[in-house]
């Protein structure tokens, strides 16, 4: 029921009380008016009729004196012997009066014996109605009157019909004043209610206090409770989107679910760490993913509720995470889970290239500082007073593994200064087909003795591009040195350049033995060779193509290779051009 209705009803209620108390008390007041107003007149109709019977008694009975004053004054009247015997009634006949009972116990009686005038208002058993009685104390004993209510219940159902009447009209101006009072009260309310609403909803709300009695107290304060949810709201606006750029921006994935694995959060990493899309708040951890490492360490972190540091490998790429799961502690009850997901897999890719790395520097380094020893023990054993010549052969030979120790050294070298954040080209425009010039003139001696012949295709008018020229021979003289070393005698190593828009691509083309096609995607790997043997016995170290790749990835190009095998292979990298923003 709305408050309008209650306020209005108890606005009808109160009319009727009032209404109801008025009727009552008009009612009782009336009638008794009426009453003292028939008594008053009965006694004194009363005395006369004592006068009359006094004046009379000598000459008639008093049967005969009832009936005749009693017509006189049109009321009964009954003559009452001293010891309460009725030796008179003007509306009971002669032969009837003996069967009346002895009058002289009744309450208007008694009070005539004691003051000389009594009155009654009582119900008569003999006419069998309410009747007024009034007795008077005379000579011969007493003399009552009696007259009937009939005409006090007529006025009174009369008065009756009036108050009713005055009652309804009063209920209904009532229920008409009532509405609109009630309208007119409530309406504050109602407003205050709906402001209220409207700050449920978070929307801004400010109320007119116009009045200063309570109601306007309640919209101040309303009033200030808005502006304080308001600004609570915003704060909370604003801190909830601090913390989901955070989460964006975050590297880690980010879970948190309660304890009964349903999640509440996940953050975009997350998402793309396990392969996610569209929502996945409110469904369970087992939905999303059935990895049972992952279900695991969920229900060891929720079983022990401490922390948990646990590596997990996922299938789909070999993703390998490191997991951080705390338990989410509110009001000292676990509420849930937190879990933060590291992706690694760089970490440990670095991780097995450096212990590869160690392992192949290890293993390079092994073989030329071997020997060095094993001929240089020789030699000191005596061999050189011995054997003069075999002692030289001994020299030669550590001689080239020295240089072949040296060259691979600062190969390493080389490779981990590209590799480190230190490393800076000294980029400036330069001719492209000068520079290639350079590496076929340096390489021309080494291809000569081997019987290979080395083609620069160069155009005369060639794109400048934007490079170091140092670093850009390097390149070439690598590219060529390969081509020469796996190129047979008899064979053709081709250099040339195609434009291709924003980069020059250059080219070195043999046709040498070919790389089988399964090598060809870790050609460009550190210490990684097709034939080992045939590799070491070229004098290679094995980080010449990776040397070759990173310098050009430092120019911003970037390095291919195609080949077949028996027919030999084309190795490429593209330059910037000088004149391309």
């Amino acid at each position: 029921m709305r408050f309008r209705t209650k306020l209005m009803l108890s606005y009808i209620l109160f009319v009727v009380m009032v209404s109801g108390a008025y009727y009552l008390y008009f009612k009782h007041s009336l009638t008794t008016a009426m009453i003292e107003e028939s008594r008053a007149s009965l006694i004194n109709q009363a005395m006369l009729a004592r006068l009359l019977t006094e004046q009379e008694a000598q000459s008639h009975k008093p049967q005969q004196l009832a009936e005749r004053v009693g017509n006189a004054i049109r009321a009964r009247v009954t003559l009452i012997a001293p010891d309460g015997t009725v030796i008179g009634d003007s509306d009971v006949g002669q032969a009837n009066l003996a069967e009346l009972q002895n009058h002289l116990n009744r309450p208007e009686v008694q009070e005539a014996r004691k003051t000389g005038r009594g009155s009654a208002v009582r119900y008569s058993e003999t006419l069998r109605r309410n009747m007024l009685y009034v007795a008077l104390a005379s000579g011969h004993g007493y003399l009552r009157l009696a007259l009937p209510l009939e005409y006090l219940d007529e006025a009174t159902s009369t008065l009756h019909g009036v108050l009713g009447g005055v009652a309804l009209l009063t209920i209904l101006a009532a229920l008409v004043v009532s509405y609109f009072l009630s309208n007119l009260t409530s309406r504050p309310l109602r407003d205050i209610a709906a402001a209220a609403a409207r700050i449920g909803r978070g929307e801004p709300v400010t109320i007119d206090a116009a009045t200063s009695d309570e109601v306007g107290e309640l919209a101040q304060v309303l009033n200030e409770m808005a502006s304080r949810i308001d600004s609570q709201v915003k704060s909370l606006s604003a801190e909830k989107q601090r913390l989901a750029t955070i989460l964006r921006g975050m590297g880690e994935g980010v879970m948190v679910a309660s304890v009964d694995g349903t999640i509440s959060l996940v953050n975009p990493p997350f998402r793309n760490m396990f392969g996610l899309a569209g929502d996945v708040e409110g469904q369970r951890l087992v939905e999303i993913s059935r990895h049972p490492d992952l279900l695991a360490a969920f229900d060891d972190v929720r079983r022990t509720q401490g922390e948990l540091v646990r590596e997990i490998v996922l299938p789909a790429g070999g993703t390998t995470l490191l997991t951080h799961w705390v338990p989410l502690m509110i009001s000292g009850g676990n509420q849930g889970v937190v879990a933060v997901f590291h992706d690694i897999s760089d970490m440990k890719r670095v991780e097995n290239m450096r212990r590869d790395f160690v392992a192949n520097v290890s293993h390079e380094l092994r073989t030329p500082v071997s020997v060095i020893k094993g001929y240089a023990e020789t030699l000191l054993d005596g061999l050189m007073e011995s054997d003069p010549q075999r002692a030289a052969r001994f020299v030669e030979i550590i001689q080239h593994h020295s240089e072949r120790l040296a060259s691979l050294i600062n190969d390493i070298l080389t490779l981990s200064h590209l590799e480190s954040n230190q490393a800076a080209l000294e980029l400036f425009p330069m001719d492209v087909g000068g520079t290639m010039a350079k590496a076929c003139m340096l390489l021309e001696e080494a291809a000569r003795s081997k019987g290979v012949t080395i083609i620069n295709e160069a155009m005369q008018r060639q794109s400048r591009v934007m490079a170091d020229q140092g670093r850009l021979e390097q390149v070439l003289i690598n590219l060529l040195e390969n081509a020469v070393k796996y190129t047979p005698s008899g064979g053709t190593i081709r250099l040339f350049t195609e434009d291709e828009g924003e980069f020059v691509r250059i080219s070195v083309a043999d046709t040498g033995i070919g790389i089988p096609f399964k090598d060809i995607p870790r050609i460009f790997e550190r210490f990684y060779r097709v034939d080992e043997a045939r590799s070491r016995e070229q004098g290679g170290t094995g980080l010449g193509l990776a040397i070759v790749k990173h310098i050009v990835q430092l120019h911003g190009g970037e390095v291919s290779v195609s080949s077949e095998q028996g027919k030999g292979s084309v190795f490429s990298c593209t330059v910037r051009k000088a004149d391309v923003p």
